[in-house]
């Protein structure tokens, strides 16, 4: 960047897939503004204890260690677009790691690289800005749920986005109408959303005002489509 400051389009594409110099303070960003909406994620989840996680998009994995500090002994794997967000957050939870609670690993939500039916629950949070298809993500999401899965997606109602002007590059923002309906497209059902405002935060001596929301859809019987004993 040479000194200067990072451009609106830069700073977008970071967004989506942390690279480079940038990656490390790019990430440090992300976990500043997602902390609060990955607690409200968390919170949504009702975790037993005895259930095997995927997280899509898990960047830094500052958080990975809250989900285990709720209960029981749950199983959590993580993939992420980024290698460098991968070598990060293995750094940060090498002790989750090497107990085999934890499996870190690169990829693309949008080709799972897990079995059918794999995965009890699965979340991500600021991710689905940057599903060009979100039907192909979705779907896949679909296939490596277990029966009656849980799918909670966290991020940013588009009002509250839309002051940002890094959005302009190849974020798609969806209303919760608009995620509910893609939802339902690809085989979910949504069940409940919980939604909360954020504690205004600092950002290029602006003062913004967020509002998470979490929205919780469950797997349902067959894709759209999908014929019977197919």
């Amino acid at each position: 960047m040479n000194g200067s400051p990072p451009t609106p389009d830069f700073i977008a594409a970071q967004l989506r897939k942390p690279s480079g110099d940038f990656a490390a303070t790019i990430a440090q960003t992300m976990d500043k503004t997602n902390e609060f909406l990955f607690g409200l994620t968390l919170q949504s989840m009702d975790l037993q204890g005895d259930e095997h996680l995927l997280e899509i998009g898990f960047g830094s994995g500052r958080f990975l260690h809250k989900l285990f500090s709720q209960r029981g002994a749950i199983r959590v794997h993580g993939i992420d677009y980024s290698p460098e967000m991968v070598a990060l957050a293995r750094e940060t939870n090498g002790d989750l790691v090497n107990t085999g609670v934890l499996a870190l690993e690169e990829g693309h939500s949008g080709n799972l690289p897990f079995d059918d039916e794999a995965f009890d629950m699965a979340f991500c949070n600021m991710v689905i800005y940057f599903w060009d298809n979100p039907d192909e993500h979705l779907r896949e999401v679909w296939r490596v749920l277990g029966p009656a899965g849980t799918f909670y997606a966290g991020f940013r109602t588009k009002e509250s986005m839309m002051h940002a002007p890094f959005v302009r590059y190849g974020f798609h923002l969806h209303t919760q109408e608009e995620w509910k309906a893609l939802l339902e497209r690809n085989g979910f059902v949504l069940l409940r959303t919980v939604s909360k405002t954020d504690p205004t935060l600092e950002m290029n001596g602006q003062r913004i005002q967020l509002e998470s929301v979490c929205m919780v859809a469950q797997k349902s019987s067959r894709l759209r489509g999908q014929e019977d004993g197919a």
